[in-house]
């Protein structure tokens, strides 16, 4: 059965939706739970190997409809696996075996969910499927944490469940700025549908609703990192770059009016609905939260620059900003330690138990996670790739670059490449991102963008040349 591709497709949209959904579905306790992702990415995996072992034409080295699309993204695949031998490799010196295993498997996990996108995404159907699918859970997501927000009623994984913090929103995230990273990550898919893709009214009303209560969460989360930096960078990218990507004739008079009218209209509504559904002290505590965005600037000067000292340091914000300079600075204080080459997968943590003026082990910062635990090689050669991959993003989207590629392709490779540009923020509010999935989610679907983009250009051209 596991040798057809359309079940192994199936199995592709049942995984990438549980693992947007994350440990709420799944069953045990402490450090391990088996979660319906697990449980369908081990499937997956499997039904892959056989099919690699039955494919006779594959092992005989003939090209395979399936592996055209990868062929376009070879490069980034590459590189995965430089990671995780290197990766591998640095266990020898890793302060916790244990520890650097656990975030091993972590990574292998993720890329492979990342790679996943271009081998199975091949046609339109397929693209349009995986989109209406992470719609649809997108919706359930953002629709529970409307709930969660009037009714404190949080689920097991949410840091409010069984806690003081009752009026925290979470959904089926451990923590508001796992959610807050979430929607950032997602609207601007939302956003570019609406003025890029052919769309019938009705779905159109439906993003834009989503959109609205989109923004009404993230207000609610109260994500300083996402709401004053993730989101406006992501929105500023929107907002230049579409003047590069949406046709000329449609830049009419009524459109601007109708597109400015709907902007302030899904602010001014998602505040409403704040007013409305949310209690006096949720808002006002968030309000002052994102309202204190200088004072929390201002508390990253408290405690000087050396990695020296004991205890945390209290700012005007509270710890938070004094607890995150310190990760930063005990990190980089790890990374010199260990000659530049990384401390090894995950021994941030191990190394930072005890560290000066913190009290957390997660770094709380992508960009300082890679290049803490991995070194300066592998940050250099991912963040050449990640700008590499905005690029090859924008060509596509941009009419002057790709004025042949069709509307889907482009809308995907606009919005993942606004969704990219706005993480350089985001990043930096989870407090760890190695099995954040909507990351991951993310960045794969720009690399099916690519690879799905750069054949359509390739079969346009041979049709031009015949």
């Amino acid at each position: 059965m596991l040798r057809k591709h359309d079940r192994l497709e199936k199995i592709f949209y049942y995984m990438i939706a549980f693992a947007l959904i994350g440990p709420t579905l799944g069953i045990g306790t402490g450090e391990f739970r088996l979660t319906f992702f697990r449980i369908a990415f081990f499937v997956l995996a499997v039904g892959i190997l056989i099919r690699f072992i039955w494919n006779k034409e594959y092992i005989n080295g003939k090209q395979n409809r399936e592996f055209t699309t990868i062929y376009q993204v070879r490069w980034f695949g590459a590189f995965f696996c430089f990671w995780l031998l290197y990766a591998l490799i640095s266990l020898t010196w890793a302060v916790s075996l244990k520890d650097g295993i656990r975030y091993l498997i972590f990574l292998v996990m993720m890329l492979v969910l990342t790679f996943s996108f271009p081998f199975f995404i091949r046609t339109y159907e397929s693209l349009w499927k995986t989109s209406k699918i992470l719609v649809m859970v997108y919706a359930i997501i953002i629709g529970y944490a409307v709930f969660e927000s009037m009714t404190f009623i949080h689920l097991p994984v949410s840091r409010g469940y069984n806690s003081e913090l009752v009026s925290v929103v979470t959904s089926v995230f451990t923590n508001q700025n796992d959610l807050a990273t979430f929607i950032t990550l997602a609207l601007p898919f939302l956003i570019t549908a609406i003025f890029m893709l052919p769309l019938h009214k009705k779905y159109k009303w439906f993003l834009y609703i989503g959109c609205i209560f989109s923004l009404y969460t993230l207000f609610a989360t109260g994500s300083r990192s996402n709401v004053m930096f993730a989101l406006p960078l992501a929105c500023v990218v929107l907002l230049l770059g579409v003047f590069f990507v949406v046709k000329r004739e449609k830049w009419t008079k009524q459109n601007v009016a109708k597109s400015i009218i709907a902007v302030l209209a899904a602010i001014i509504l998602a505040n409403a609905v704040g007013f409305v559904l949310l209690t006096d002290k949720a808002r006002a505590a968030n309000n002052a939260k994102l309202a204190s965005i200088f004072g929390f600037l201002g508390d990253f000067q408290k405690g000087g620059w050396d990695a020296e000292g004991e205890g945390v340091i209290e700012g005007e914000t509270g710890r938070s900003a004094t607890v995150r300079k310190f990760l930063i600075i005990n990190g980089l204080h790890f990374l010199h330690n260990s000659h530049y080459l990384g401390v090894g997968p995950g021994n941030v943590e191990p190394l930072m138990e005890g560290a000066p003026h913190v009290d957390k082990k997660n770094i709380h910062n992508w960009w300082l996670e890679v290049l803490v635990n991995f070194g300066v090689l592998i940050f250099v050669m991912y963040m050449a790739l990640y700008f590499w991959l905005l690029w090859r993003l924008w060509k596509l989207a941009s009419l002057k670059h790709g004025a042949s590629t069709s509307p889907v392709v482009r809308w995907g490779a606009f919005a993942t490449l606004s969704s990219l540009i706005g993480f350089f923020f985001g990043g930096m509010a989870p407090s760890s991102c190695i099995h954040y999935t909507p990351m991951w989610i993310t960045l794969g679907i720009g690399l099916a963008v690519i690879g799905f983009g750069e054949l359509e250009r390739k079969k346009q051209a041979i049709r031009g040349s015949e």
